[in-house]
């Protein structure tokens, strides 16, 4: 189906059907019979929402040392996304990238390749920050997107609470308490692009136990192979076309959580979930990189034990596993690999055929373990305080990756804290330390201040200043992309770790409001902020490896770049609930950077004089801009539209400089009741109104339109 025939079929039933619901709302709004009252109870009471992630305490918003936003889980649901990072658009300095359909990248403040190194995102308390290449892995988590029940996105570092790595910002997903869902739940989805799903959800009880599970299984095609390059960007060179991607994916998912009560004030809870299938990877007519099938394995078992004998006190210990291992490989010969005439020449001479077979082996196995104990407590009315220590072990198998067959490991130990007091009846001081040693880069300590006044019991202001690291990541200290002759000789050294990286740095400065405005139901919460990040780390090229048979000079090395870059900004989010039918949310962010980073060694790994630096600037979007509006209609009907704007920038990696980039996506549904139950029937569209570019030149999106009925049962 075209992109043009995709949206006719959905934009006309879509206003068909808004026109048949706005006009059951007109004579519903005509009847005396409105619950304005009830409305009014409902918005205050949810006005200021609680939040857990800042410091791991939980704190009225307004309270936060850090800015906040928060998805819940009706704002899940009418987006219509199907991939959790889409949901960031909703939080304001955010972009998304789908490198493949199955390769996804949020960041905050740009700075982002394929993973998305800076962000620290925790599912239920757990970090899926990847051991290896760093970043989520997002279609490998054992989480389908209906069991998320809310996400708290932290808008800048939160190393003093989680730790290196949560170092532009944080973001925790909390799935669903098995008490919230007691019966079972069914839905099946189909669309274009080869889009299917089927969902299977089950909650109950056993006794004392409380149990929640998850069976699902989801495809995609991902992707039209596209062997031009797409639309130009403004007023900039693109570079050349590279050869179009092979993506597309089956996705067979199970998670499970449930909850046992203990003797006393104590609950026990076991967690646990597995991700497989095939994801296609690979480019058409690349030798080594070949279209194929990458089989994944990926698990986790989690068990928590949370202590609780007054609202005073909690102490709660964590432990963990995670497994990933990814399997795939390509054959090919000598002589499609070797680019360099020079290398090709000498192979006769050394009596090696150039068509000698080529086995490369892409797999790569990646374990956590980690346990972690935590405490706090409220000695006084003003005080609150909560301690806690960790210990990590992380290992990193893959041949291909780095050369050696054994496991490369990591230990990080951690020592934490967050003090929080209030001074005075209008005033709450913040002060959290997080102190880590790895076998990586030694010890580190990342502080966090923070000082909220309340002007009146309506407005707030915050000044919270932060420092934080982001430790290199495994295969940027240790992989080692190299091709050697059958007799071990080193022919071509691709990618080369550096083992002697120093952690990146963030020194950050912000101030922000929050205001509650009760006669207008709207929140608004403004950010002013100043990031310095030092000691960043690049992947730079023309390093000179003097050990190739034919030294080339193309090696890319990682390293970490001189100087510092500076971003300094303006965020704006706006909320507004007049009632329990609809919903507006409005964001804006403006950033302005400034840096430069090392690009090219230009043949001198010691001579920093003889490096090339880069402008950083245009990494980081100067304006993102997004509107999410949700309205319930009259009859059981709801519909919600989604619009977002990113300025033009650079996506690092394999990613390209596009222009500005805008979406709509659009989500119209009903809701019928049956016996014991209801069935939802929803329409939803994105990126309906053109075709974009998504992350690279040959990413290009047109329609997509599925199709979704959901049956409940309780």
């Amino acid at each position: 189906m075209s992109a043009r025939r995709a949206r006719r079929c959905l934009l006309l039933p879509l206003l068909l059907l808004a026109s048949a619901g706005g006009v059951l709302h007109a004579r519903e709004a005509a009847s005396p019979a409105s619950a304005t009252l009830a409305d009014e109870t409902y918005f205050l009471d949810e006005a200021v929402p609680v939040v857990l992630s800042a410091t791991r305490l939980a704190q009225p918003q307004y309270e936060s040392p850090a800015s906040v936003t928060i998805i819940d889980r009706d704002m899940i649901r009418a987006s219509g996304a199907l991939d959790i990072p889409d949901l960031l658009w909703l939080v304001p300095g955010f972009q998304v990238g789908h490198a493949r359909v199955h390769t996804l990248s949020a960041s905050y403040h740009g700075l982002a390749d394929e993973r998305a190194r800076r962000m620290q995102v925790l599912v239920d308390g757990r970090p899926v920050y990847s051991p290896s290449t760093g970043g989520v892995r997002w279609m490998e988590l054992p989480l389908d997107i209906s069991d998320v029940e809310r996400i708290e996105v932290i808008r800048g570092p939160n190393a003093a609470a989680y730790g290196a790595n949560s170092f532009l910002g944080a973001i925790n997903i909390i799935t669903q308490h098995p008490a919230e869902l007691q019966g079972t739940e069914a839905a099946v989805l189909a669309g274009n692009k080869g889009n299917r799903k089927l969902l299977l959800r089950h909650g109950g009880r056993a006794g004392r136990l409380q149990y929640r599970f998850t069976l699902s299984g989801r495809r995609d095609d991902g992707f039209e192979p596209r062997f031009d390059i797409g639309p130009p960007a403004p007023n900039e060179t693109r570079g050349y076309p590279r050869d179009p991607l092979d993506d597309g994916m089956r996705v067979p998912l199970f998670d499970l959580r449930t909850e046992y009560p203990l003797a006393g004030d104590a609950t026990l809870e076991l967690l646990g979930g597995y991700n497989g299938g095939t994801r296609r990877t690979g480019a058409f007519d690349d030798a080594i990189d070949s279209p194929r099938d990458e089989r994944i394995t990926s698990h986790f078992e989690q068990l928590v034990y949370r202590r609780s004998p007054d609202a005073g006190r909690e102490t709660r210990l964590q432990l963990y596993h995670t497994y990933l291992r990814t399997r795939s490989a390509t054959d090919t010969v000598l002589r499609k690999i070797i680019h360099d005439p020079g290398i090709l020449a000498l192979l006769p001479a050394l009596g090696i055929d150039p068509d000698t077979p080529v086995h490369t082996d892409f797999g790569i196995t990646e374990q956590r373990l980690e346990g972690e104990l935590t405490h706090h407590q409220t000695p006084r009315d003003d005080l609150r305080f909560l301690l806690g220590a960790s210990y990590r072990l992380d290992r990193v198998r893959g041949a291909n990756w780095f050369s050696r067959d054994s496991f490369i490991v990591n230990h990080l130990y951690r020592l934490f804290g967050n003090l929080e007091y209030h001074p005075s009846r209008r005033g709450v001081m913040n002060l959290g330390l997080m102190i880590e040693k790895t076998t990586q880069v030694g010890t580190r300590i990342s502080p966090r201040l923070a000082y909220n006044h309340q002007l009146t019991p309506h407005h707030g202001l915050r000044l919270s200043l932060s420092r934080a690291y982001r430790l290199p990541t495994l295969y940027e200290e240790h992989v080692d992309g190299s091709i050697y002759d059958p007799d071990g000789n080193l022919l071509d050294r691709v990618y080369l770790g550096n083992p002697d990286l120093a952690p990146e740095y963030i020194r950050s400065a912000e101030i922000g409001y929050l205001g509650h405005f009760p006669e207008l139901h709207t929140i608004l919460d403004v950010k002013l902020f100043r990031e310095e990040i030092g000691d960043r780390i690049t992947g730079a090229k023309n390093y000179p490896e003097p050990h190739e048979l034919h030294p080339d000079q193309r090696t890319i090395r990682f390293a970490n770049s001189p100087g510092h870059s500076l971003t300094r900004g303006v965020e704006v989010s706006l909320n507004w609930r007049p009632n329990r039918q609809d919903q507006v949310l409005f964001n804006w962010a403006y950033a302005d950077s400034d840096g430069r980073y090392l690009k090219n060694y230009e043949f001198s790994a010691d001579d920093p004089s003889q490096w090339i630096l880069s402008p950083a600037g245009n990494q980081v979007p100067r304006h993102t801009f997004s509107i999410f509006v949700m309205h319930r209609f009259a009859g059981r009907w709801e519909g919600s539209a989604l619009y977002h704007r990113t300025g033009k920038m650079k996506w690092l990696g394999n990613g390209d400089y596009l222009g500005p980039q805008e979406r709509l996506d659009l989500r119209l549904a009903r809701t019928f009741s049956l016996p014991g139950g209801r069935l939802e029937v929803s329409l939803v569209g994105q990126n309906v109104l053109h075709e974009s570019l998504d992350f690279r030149n040959e990413n290009v999106v047109d329609t997509r339109v599925y199709g979704q009925l959901a049956l409940k049962h309780y």
